[in-house]
């Protein structure tokens, strides 16, 4: 039997990959727009960037649900973030949970979500103490945190700013069906963190306070991976590091780049390198915030660093669209050819299986023609990659599969399987000309829901359905009647 031809082509894509988008809500830099806004003004911004991103094709959103020690979801360790209501003591009003909303939306339009948390950050500005609710663990127990600068930061030397991390990680997972739990490159700000009085009473033995920092960042990245195996093993868990791990001139396993003034191991004391060798995290998503030939990191550079540091751990790339301007001081930034190179790099490496964009607000503004770019690269839905630890079987089937045509457009409809099989959550939809048989270039949806449409088209194509389970491992296809 011959095989389906896409109908739009792109020698590029392949049928899993993964597009993701960061929604930061740290500021307010994407959602929601400012503190203070009504319940349907949140839920309306947050659907018109779903809707958007499920035009573009991309699969997966990274929303950050705690950005300083505040929650964007219902919490008893941690009150309402002052980002969401204005005021850390007043719930949404309407009240709704916005992390139940996010995930509800997101998984009927076929899109993962991973829940992005900051581990350390408490506070922009130690001035807005005052603003903080009295139920906040700082106030019950001070001697966790630090000032930093202006910010205040949780000491990540103490037991237990460690277990406190755990249990709002576990208690995310318990009670919400997110998909992943996300961390980004912020862990110690930087060297002149103060904390000469927590390495004096919990150095564990240290001499070399470095070397003592990164061992407190470890041991918290081991306790969250022990924590999501024991209460939630379907969930991903993935980090954000920045580009440069260490610098070649530092040390011989580094990168070849130049940013001697900011790295994860030396001034973020986070060692990246040490977790990817022993399989801490299911996936890296490097900060590769860098165009192709800059001297100083160079985005090609980092990415085969990355890939090739990466023992099993799987890869992903961050790109940073924020950075397109057309007023730019370095010239690759702006053009909109940089990000389309970008891609292509990442998909002639078999290593790399997907990447994630920073920011949302980006393809909401459609800065110097974003939007066009992807729509070119992501021209046709993909499924999800498939990491070796969840892939499964999917026995499930769509049995009693129909379409008709009503006004112009074709209507399917299907039993929704995932009232009776808890590992059905999506639908793939496949569109072939007649007497074709589905292939990846002919998948046309992906939808958490049981219905489908499209508009009515001259050429008759039979239409084909299979069940995906959460991490979109595929069922049989079977056609529509």
């Amino acid at each position: 039997m011959m095989l389906c031809v896409a109908t739009i082509t792109n020698a590029q894509q392949s049928k899993r990959e993964w597009r993701a988008v960061w929604i930061a809500t740290v500021n307010n830099i994407d959602w929601p727009s400012k503190p203070g806004l009504t319940t349907d003004q949140q839920k309306k911004e947050l659907i018109d960037y779903l809707d958007l991103f499920k035009s573009l094709n991309f699969n997966a959103i990274v929303l950050q649900v705690r950005p300083t020690a505040d929650a964007f979801y219902k919490s008893k360790l941690e009150p309402w973030s002052i980002y969401l209501t204005g005021n850390q003591n007043t719930a949404p009003n309407p009240e709704y949970d916005p992390l139940a909303f996010a995930i509800e939306e997101s998984h009927k339009r076929g899109i993962e979500l991973h829940a992005w948390l900051n581990p350390y950050r408490v506070l922009q500005d130690t001035a807005d103490i005052k603003l903080m609710s009295p139920n906040h663990i700082y106030f019950k127990k001070p001697h966790l945190f630090v000032r930093h600068g202006k910010k205040l930061y949780f000491d990540p030397a103490y037991p237990e700013t460690r277990e406190f991390l755990c249990e709002v990680i576990k208690d995310i997972v318990s009670r919400y069906d997110v998909d992943g739990i996300h961390f980004d490159d912020y862990f110690y700000p930087n060297n002149d963190f103060s904390d000469s009085l927590s390495f004096a009473t919990q150095s564990r033995g240290f001499a070399d306070k470095m070397a003592w920092r990164r061992d407190n960042v470890d041991l918290v990245v081991k306790m969250l991976r022990d924590t999501l195996l024991k209460v939630a093993p379907q969930v991903k868990f993935g980090i954000s590091p920045y580009a440069v791990w260490r610098n070649k001139a530092e040390d011989p396993r580094g990168s070849e780049s130049k940013s001697f003034s900011y790295t994860n191991y030396d001034h973020l004391h986070a060692d990246i390198l040490k977790w990817m060798e022993n399989g801490w995290t299911d996936y890296i998503l490097p900060q590769l915030y860098f165009n192709i030939g800059y001297e100083n990191a160079d985005f090609i550079k980092l990415k085969n660093w990355w890939a090739d540091n990466r023992n099993k751990t799987e890869v992903y790339a961050g790109i940073g669209t924020y950075r397109l301007d057309s007023k730019a001081k370095i010239a690759a930034w702006r053009e909109v050819s940089q990000i389309a190179r970008q891609i292509d790099s990442l998909r002639a490496d078999p290593r790399y299986k997907g990447a994630c964009y920073f920011n949302a607000r980006n393809f909401k503004e459609n800065i110097l023609g974003i939007n066009g770019v992807i729509k070119e690269k992501y021209s046709q839905p993909a499924l999800l990659p498939v990491d070796a630890r969840f892939e499964a079987v999917v026995k499930a089937k769509v049995s009693a599969a129909t379409k008709k045509v009503k006004a112009g457009k074709i209507h399917f409809q299907w039993e929704d399987l995932s009232k009776k099989e808890k590992t059905v959550y999506y639908y793939a939809i496949y569109k072939c000309k007649k007497g074709a048989s589905p292939n990846s270039g002919s998948l046309i949806a992906i939808t958490g829901v049981n219905s489908f449409s499209q508009p009515v088209e001259n050429v008759k194509y039979d239409y084909y359905i299979s069940v995906l389970d959460r991490f979109q491992n595929e069922g049989e296809i079977v056609k529509f009647k």
